[in-house]
């Protein structure tokens, strides 16, 4: 018969067995929908083709989130087997060789948090106006803190499974309250920078709409560009909310560790996936190598030249006599689409005389 103190022991084994089978059927649910995601994005890709640097970069750096990704749902479904087969065995040792590489392996998927944050960081820099790119100096601050707090959580994992490669870390260890320390600071610093990059876009957003509804005010229709830059706010607006609710999570204790304990793998497969749709979006639109999105407007073709009749005062002889002028509108000064010819001749006159 068993103690009541082994008795406690397996209870708490079993709640983890059950919250570890949960969060991989939820992890299994995102995965499948990154992985539909990874494909259409890579046939974008592919399709588009890899002779420019930036797509042979998104190609690789897509490629090996994936990857990761994969291995590290392979891992949790040979994590959770282990698990169980430990449990029917009446193993109940804190790690045996299989469960002993999780801690480390979840450091190391951190690395996925780093590029999402770095390619969502990027496409606001591309995305948004000129002089609103000096707001993303924080932005790009936050990400070199999270991508710093990543590396060194990584660290700190490799010499926790050197030292204590089968047991758990005591509670007044160094190594645990830094690891605590880098794991809130890198989910802290990964939300403020999804935040402050989705502001940037969302004020990139609003300039381009008054610019478009200045230009053509009779016309309240959401143009493309809009409909696309709206997509990639909503977007980054969920992402941060997931980003946030990872943090809340690993402050809310359960039975067994913390509700960060389940959510986290998920979240992890949803930062994978979050640059794909980035790709997706941004390909429904423009070229990866456009330097700006508000460089070129929907309606960009130039407006009808309005005629003007002479002032009136004489007979209708006369006036149908007179000089008619012609006057063309150029498009926004501050839109660089415009070609020095068409700045040239932005506003010109032309006298035709009726014989």
């Amino acid at each position: 018969m068993d103690s009541p103190a082994s008795a406690a022991q397996i209870m708490k084994i079993s709640e983890g067995l059950i919250y570890d089978v949960v969060g991989l059927v939820a992890q299994t649910f995102i995965f499948g929908i990154y992985s539909v995601l990874v494909v259409l994005s890579t046939r974008m890709l592919l399709k588009r083709g890899l002779n420019s640097r930036v797509n042979k970069v998104m190609f690789a750096i897509t490629t090996f989130m994936y990857l990761l990704s994969s291995l590290y749902w392979v891992y949790s479904v040979d994590d959770v087997v282990d698990r169980m087969k430990a449990y029917n065995n009446h193993n109940y040792s804190d790690h045996d060789m299989v469960t002993k590489w999780s801690p480390l392996f979840n450091a190391i998927l951190l690395i996925n948090y780093t590029l999402s944050d770095g390619i969502v960081v990027w496409r606001a820099w591309i995305l948004c106006l000129r002089n609103h790119r000096k707001y993303l100096g924080f932005t790009i601050f936050f990400l070199g803190v999270t991508a710093v707090s990543v590396t060194c959580t990584i660290i700190f994992r490799i010499i926790v499974f050197i030292r204590y490669p089968i047991t758990f870390l005591p509670d007044g260890s160094y190594l645990k309250r830094g690891i605590d320390v880098l794991q809130v600071t890198t989910l802290g610093m990964s939300l403020l920078s999804n935040l402050s990059a989705t502001a940037v876009v969302a004020a990139t957003l609003l300039r381009h709409r008054e610019r478009i509804h200045a230009a053509f005010t009779d016309d309240k229709k959401s143009t493309k560009g809009d409909q696309i830059l709206i997509l990639l706010v909503e977007s980054g607006v969920l992402y941060c909310v997931s980003g946030l609710v990872v943090l809340v999570s690993t402050l809310i204790r359960l039975p067994h560790g913390t509700l960060g304990d389940i959510y986290t793998p998920i979240a992890v497969q949803i930062a994978g996936a979050y640059p794909s749709v980035v790709l997706l979006l941004v390909s429904m639109q423009r070229s990866l190598n456009d330097t700006t999105f508000l460089d070129t407007f929907e309606a960009s073709t130039p407006s009808r030249p309005i005629q003007f009749a002479p002032s009136g005062g004489g007979s209708g002889q006369n006036r149908s006599q007179g000089p008619v002028v012609s006057i063309q509108f150029a498009r926004s000064p501050g839109s660089s689409v415009m070609s020095e010819s068409e700045q040239a001749e932005a506003i010109h006159d032309n006298s035709h005389e009726k014989v």
